[in-house]
């Protein structure tokens, strides 16, 4: 196969891939009429009937939008039906009144033997009236994992493929990659919480290389030029306001560029985590918006 190609097909398994540890997860797209799709994924749980769980739309891209998920389960139907009930977090600059939730019913389902998902939704606002209509088209992540085991097994046998193109097909260290909610330059993630306190950690997930960043909260400053380490460094921030901006500032790129820390929010019902990729004086935000 040809390297670009090779490079091509990694990128399209690799976002085909995340997030792939739960029993009950799906990934693949979400289609509106003849030419809107987005990727789409959700992870549920069932218990005596119940469904609960969370969707992600739009993952990786300037949309990202994490929901709750609640529904039913028809065992002996095999009817599945679940709704989107409200927003963690979004990368969506529109406002809380104006997100659309998809309400689906997927028949002869089966939890851990169902391999795809193929059927349509109906959205509604948080009034109950009616916004969009698709399509959700999904695989089992344990039917994608088989796919990029296979493919890497493949590949790593290959003596015409170059070691640092095999290392990119790990399967583990693209999961690994994929799994973290990117924070970039200018971008701000709006996260809703009924809490009247956050826990904000911060810490350098990897190797230390010398990542300095500043904090602050509502313009107060928390942290000034702090140079990140493995150790976490955890602050207590009260939600007063009915939005508390939280400004992470580059202070540097240390000796790995870019600048990147990990980052959690723990409200105490949403444990929410993320990195931040950012060049030397670029700047992302976090909002915290209290939930209506």
């Amino acid at each position: 196969m040809h390297k670009k190609h090779l490079l091509f097909f990694l990128t399209f398994v690799s976002l085909n891939i995340c997030f792939s540890q739960s029993k009950n997860e799906y990934f693949g797209v979400v289609v509106i009429g003849d030419s809107i799709s987005m990727t789409y994924r959700i992870n549920i749980i069932e218990k005596n009937g119940s469904i609960k769980g969370y969707s992600v739309t739009d993952l990786g891209g300037e949309h990202e939008t994490k929901s709750n998920i609640f529904g039913e389960y028809d065992k002996i139907n095999k009817k599945l039906n679940f709704r989107e009930t409200g927003i963690v977090y979004t990368k969506s600059h529109i406002s809380q009144e104006d997100f659309c939730f998809m309400n689906v019913t997927v028949k002869n389902f089966t939890f851990d033997r169902t391999k795809s998902i193929n059927t349509n939704f109906f959205g509604l606002f948080d009034d109950n009236t009616e916004c969009i209509h698709g399509k959700i088209i999904l695989n089992s992540m344990k039917k994608i994992e088989a796919r990029l085991n296979k493919v890497s097994k493949k590949i790593n046998k290959s003596k015409r493929i170059s070691d640092s193109i095999k290392s990119r097909v790990n399967p583990l260290k693209i999961m690994d990659t994929l799994n973290m909610n990117i924070l970039r330059k200018n971008q701000t993630l709006s996260i809703f919480s009924k809490s009247k306190k956050i826990k904000l950690t911060v810490y350098d997930g990897g190797k230390e290389d010398g990542d300095k960043i500043s904090i602050s909260s509502n313009g107060k400053s928390l942290i000034n030029n702090f140079e990140v380490k493995n150790n976490k460094k955890v602050f207590t921030i009260n939600i007063i306001e009915d939005k508390t901006s939280i400004l992470i500032k580059a202070n540097n790129e240390g000796n790995i560029a870019p600048n990147t820390v990990v980052i959690e929010f723990d409200d105490g019902k949403n444990d929410i985590q993320a990195l931040s990729n950012l060049k030397v004086g670029e700047t992302t935000q976090i909002d915290i918006l209290k939930a209506k």
